[in-house]
């Protein structure tokens, strides 16, 4: 809801003569119908000023009538206020109290329209303020809704990514336990071979000692078997020196 325009006395006064020229009555509902817009007090405040250039109007026009019709008709009209007198002033007297009352309400109820009015302007102002308010809070909304959107999109772009990399640390998992297990295997494979190679070696040094036991053996019967030999060639060359002395002597 918007704050009520401004209303300038021309646009009163040309509402009001339309109006009457409607034949319709001049009031200010009628006026603030009319006008669409305005402040009532604003409308009534216009619509006296309205009457007063009419009441003004009706009295130049009342000085153009010839004087012999106002003669007469002032006599007239003396007459029967003569005749009337005593109770027109009765009436006069209640409807003065009436209108005095009458008066009294009504501006009594001016003021109570004019305090409305500034409420209501006032609640426009506030309205206004709200309807900003509300469209700052949908800005700020759908900003969010778009921040939302971008979170949301970031997110299960992440959530795409740390699957393919559990699918990529699973499959590095695997290829690393197989590679573990090779290199378990292939140090079970080492291991035993380095038993077996122990083992061969074991066997080795002791046939080692055996055969150099063996080989002291050997050369101990080689060694025998020198001075055996040395003996015998000993001998047999005493021998053969004998047989040669022998055929000397001969």
């Amino acid at each position: 809801m918007g704050r009520r325009g401004s209303i300038t006395e021309d646009q009163v006064f040309d509402a009001a003569d339309a109006l009457m020229a409607q034949g319709r009555e001049v009031t200010p509902t009628a006026l603030l119908n009319a006008l669409g817009s305005g402040s009532f007090t604003t409308i009534y405040k216009h619509l006296n000023a309205w009457e007063a250039t009419r009441t003004s109007a009706g009295t130049e026009r009342t000085a153009a009538i010839p004087e012999a019709v106002l003669s007469a008709f002032g006599a007239a009209w003396r007459a029967a206020s003569a005749e009337a007198s005593k109770e027109v002033v009765l009436v006069r007297e209640q409807s003065a109290e009436e209108v005095k009352a009458v008066k009294a309400q009504f501006q009594e109820a001016l003021q109570t329209i004019e305090r409305l009015e500034s409420e209501s302007e006032a609640d426009a102002a506030r309205i206004e303020a709200l309807n900003a308010n509300v469209a700052e809070l949908e800005s700020s909304v759908h900003r969010l809704e778009n921040e939302k959107a971008a979170y949301k999109a970031t997110v299960d772009q992440l959530r795409h990514q740390v699957k393919s990399q559990e699918s990529e640390l699973e499959r590095v998992h695997k290829v690393a336990e197989a590679e573990r297990k090779r290199h378990q295997d292939d140090m079970a494979k080492a291991v035993s071979a380095e038993e077996k190679a122990n083992v061969v070696i074991e066997n080795l040094r002791k046939e080692k000692e055996s055969a150099m036991k063996e080989a002291a053996e050997l050369r101990g019967k080689s060694e025998e078997l020198k001075a055996q030999n040395n003996e015998l060639l000993s001998s047999l060359a005493e021998v053969s020196k004998s047989k040669s002395d022998e055929k000397k002597n001969r």
